[in-house]
């Protein structure tokens, strides 16, 4: 490829991806200077032209007129020396190539006389059109003496005209020139140098460094630029003030998306990452690491004794404690609630991490001081080892939980390193976790019914709901088998609401058959409650069945009473306005407050079957039980009593003023079919 094909080629690359401005501009005035030039020039050439060839024209005939009339005379007095002279002054001419005089009255030949030096055939140049022919008649007295022919150059015009072109254009070009000697001086500086700062300052508009950001332009002209220039000072000095505030927002975004607000420590997130960074690093150069589960033992008792204000300043301190015991190259995080994890770097010898978790271990023992007393606590360590134990961050984290789990198993305070058959319950666990998943969208779990009666007349009152799984392998499984996978692995909100639409389902089944079963009792975990999602499934469950309100009865703990978050409290508003029951089932075993019951107002209460199982031979118990259910009448609550399984508990129950009784005595939880025939078995409790 040539060089000008390869300028050709740059030029065209440059001009598809835009000029500059200050090159179209120039390029702008250049062409609106030139332009104009070239069309002056070209007009005035043409025109030039026209009248130099009219002038030519005329100037032949004249000149003819003259010749014929020089040479009329010498014909007339037959001189041949006079015509000789004739001929030659005709030839003086710088237009004339030849001449020629026919003499009619002598008879003689032509007399022909050329410019010296000329030998082209006449006739072929004037066919040429390079020579134009002129011939006219000689006559003297009304007498014809002969005719003069006269051969002019026609270059001699063109000479003229290209001639007169050069000196036109240069003419041109000198005022071109001037022009943009003039003018591009005026560009320069009013225009190309002004929108150059005001390219400037649009960049300074991005630049937020100290030398930039404090370099302001200064307009001084009151034109259109100058105008655009100031406005873009205040645009300069509006972005300086927004990109601090920016920057101060992105500090604190990025501050509480990656570290934790109340410790100040590392979060989830921003771990992931750095043990990630780690897999990658430690992949490279052999190196190993560790991740370290940590869960406090007993804080939820410190929140739910000494508020959770407490707690916090408990988290607070612990974290600081953490932070000081391990070294600056090591992570400690704070998962969540009372979880923490540690990446332990470069770890040479297994045998030292046992150090590591001692140390964690006697820094969160020791006693910590709160406003409200001094609060004493341990903590459940499980160890995973890279590569050890797992090779990505879940499953390292993972085999850390199980360790931790183990920990707590043989004790609390103390830790656990993560092994082999740890690894098989993990498998097992993990198996479980998608087997569930699998039923509750195959049609595996079914519900059975366990019959609430009145403690006096015997007669169906409700049904409480109660969630089993028929695995294909393992058979019929209960919900201790199953529960804590489906609420660890997140399934429990999809369990909720099948469960929820299948006993609406259910019960209106039954009504539509004229059988009465009364409430129909439904429990929801604690992590169901504080899911905003709970009260649309339980509508649509409603919705889609018929059945009131009325005959629908929400079963929590009180832990979820306890928690009081503003998701729990809004259900239970919500439910209460809806005419929902709500049932605070297994009542006395947690940490019982008199003041949520006042607050919330639930409708029934449940007390646990730990107190019905010793009523009958422990007086503590008969004690409790009395008292719950002397505490329940005076708040207008029904009483119901869990795990009746004797006569002796029945009739205990029933004297001391229980309402509602539930247990073996009374019926297993049955399924549907079996619970129907337990109907018919029992006089006065199927028909309306």
């Amino acid at each position: 490829m040539s060089w000008h094909h390869r300028l050709l080629g740059r030029l065209r690359l440059r001009w598809r991806g835009g000029l500059p401005l200050r090159y179209t501009m120039a390029a702008v005035v250049v062409l609106g200077v030139t332009l104009p030039g070239l069309v002056f020039f070209a007009v005035e050439q043409r025109l030039a032209e026209k009248s130099q060839n009219a002038l030519l024209e005329r100037s032949e005939n004249a000149f003819m007129a003259i010749s014929r009339v020089s040479i009329g005379e010498a014909m007339w007095a037959i001189d041949r020396n006079a015509l000789d002279a004739a001929l030659n002054r005709i030839l003086d001419n710088p237009q004339v190539v030849a001449v020629r005089v026919d003499d009619a009255l002598a008879g003689t030949s032509s007399m022909e006389r050329r410019r010296a030096g000329y030998s082209l055939s006449l006739a072929e140049e004037t066919d040429a059109r390079r020579l134009r022919r002129l011939e006219q008649r000689v006559d003297r007295s009304g007498e014809t003496l002969g005719s003069v022919t006269v051969w002019f150059d026609m270059a001699y015009g063109q000479n003229l005209l290209l001639q007169r072109r050069s000196e036109m254009l240069l003419l041109v070009a000198l005022q071109v020139l001037a022009s943009l000697m003039v003018l591009m001086p005026l560009l320069v500086s009013r225009v190309l140098k002004p929108i150059e700062r005001l390219k400037e300052q649009a960049s300074a508009l991005l630049e937020r460094t100290p030398a930039q950001a404090h370099a302001p332009f200064v307009w001084r002209r009151n034109d259109e630029l100058g105008l655009l220039g100031r406005h873009l000072g205040q645009v300069q000095v509006q972005l300086r003030e927004l990109f601090a505030q920016l920057q101060s927002k992105n500090e604190q975004l990025q501050q509480l998306a990656l570290y934790d607000h109340l410790t100040g420590l590392p979060n989830r997130a921003l771990f992931t990452d750095l043990v990630q960074r780690e897999i990658l690093l430690a992949r490279r150069t052999q190196q190993q690491f560790a991740v370290l589960f940590i869960d406090l033992d007993r804080f939820k008792a410190v929140n739910d004794t000494m508020g959770h204000a407490a707690g916090d300043a408990l988290l607070v301190e612990l974290a600081r404690r953490l932070r000081e015991v391990l070294r600056d190259v090591d992570v400690v995080c704070r998962q969540s609630g009372d979880e923490f994890l540690v990446l332990v770097r470069n770890v040479e010898h297994w045998e030292w991490l046992g150090e590591v978790a001692d140390r964690i271990l006697q820094v969160v023992e020791g006693p910590v001081g709160l406003a409200n007393g001094a609060a004493r606590i341990s903590a459940s360590i499980g160890i995973a080892r890279f590569p050890d134990d797992a090779e990505d961050f879940e499953p390292l984290v993972k085999c850390a939980d199980i360790a931790m789990y183990q920990a707590k198993s043989l004790g609390r305070a103390r830790y656990s390193f993560f092994h082999s058959e740890l690894n098989a319950q993990l498998l097992a666990h993990m198996e479980l976790e998608k087997q569930l998943a699998q039923a509750i969208r195959g049609g595996e779990l079914v519900l059975h019914y366990q019959p609430q009666v009145d403690a006096v007349s015997g007669v169906l009152v409700g049904l409480e709901a109660l969630v089993r799984w028929k695995h294909p392998e393992r058979g019929l499984l209960f919900p201790g088998q199953f529960i804590a996978v489906a609420e660890e692995s997140g399934l429990i909100a999809e369990m909720g609401v099948w469960t929820l639409r299948e006993a609406c389902r259910q019960q209106a089944l039954w009504k539509a058959r004229g059988l009465q079963v009364g409430t129909m009792a439904v429990n929801v975990s604690a992590l169901e409650f504080r899911d905003h999602r709970l009260l649309d499934s339980l509508q649509a469950a409603l919705q889609e069945s018929g059945v009131s309100p009325g005959e629908l009865e929400v079963e929590i703990t009180e832990s979820v009473l306890m928690a009081e978050t503003d998701t729990s409290l809004r259900i239970i508003a919500r439910l209460h306005e809806l005419g929902v029951g709500i049932a605070i089932d297994d009542f006395g075993t947690g940490y019982s407050s008199l003041s949520y019951l006042k607050r919330l107002r639930p409708t029934q209460l449940k007390i646990d079957r730990s107190f019905v199982r010793d009523a009958d031979t422990d007086s503590d118990s008969r004690a409790i039980v009395t008292g719950v259910i002397s505490l329940a009448k005076a708040l207008g609550l029904n009483m119901v009593a869990e795990g009746v399984e004797t006569e002796q508990q029945r009739q205990f129950l029933r004297d001391a003023g229980c309402h509602t009784l539930q247990g073996f005595l009374i019926a297993r939880p049955l399924a549907v079919d079996a619970l129907e025939q337990w109907m018919e078995n029992n006089i006065g409790t199927t028909t309306t």
